[in-house]
């Protein structure tokens, strides 16, 4: 017979586990690096947030919370078809549109834009790689007047703020 855990325990548990994810997008248990390449993936694509807005990883139907030391995600690669659509090639294998509202540039670490988590859709933060960060400075221009430089596809723009 099992006997269910209660709420209070089982969140000190889910906050117990050392799990953190590098700036890099190196995973890490406590002091050792995650090095099975599958659990790597599966601990990427099972990145979201918890309802209080922290992030977790989801594996199933159980999570625990994580330290992100910069963003949960990374963009690896950049192209855009004939639509037009700008799409984002992942970290975590996935490939998504571009919503060039989410556009921000960091000064410190370049641009860098929110897509939806796998799990629950909720918006989590892709860094771009340099090189998805030249592939997308074929959209990028600074335009009379603009302020900030311009995301420019079709008949969108949208200047890009700083944060």
């Amino acid at each position: 017979m099992t006997t269910a855990i209660d709420a209070e325990t089982l969140e000190r548990m889910r906050r117990g586990v050392p799990l953190r994810l590098s700036a890099g997008g190196a995973w890490w248990f406590g002091d050792e690096p995650v090095t099975h390449a599958g659990l790597a993936r599966a601990l990427l694509q099972g990145i979201d947030l918890a309802d209080s807005g922290e992030p977790i990883v989801r594996l199933g139907q159980q999570f625990c919370y994580v330290t992100i030391d910069d963003t949960p995600l990374r963009v690896v690669s950049v192209h855009a078809d004939a639509a037009p659509t700008v799409w984002l090639r992942l970290d975590d294998e996935r490939q998504v549109a571009l919503d060039p509202s989410t556009l921000a540039e960091d000064r410190e670490h370049g641009l860098r834009c929110t897509v939806p988590s796998i799990g629950l859709g909720r918006p989590l933060t892709a860094r771009f790689g340099n090189r998805a960060q030249s592939e997308l400075a074929q959209w990028i221009a600074w335009r009379d007047g603009a302020a900030r430089p311009t995301f420019a596809l079709g008949e969108q723009a949208f200047e890009i703020p700083e944060v």
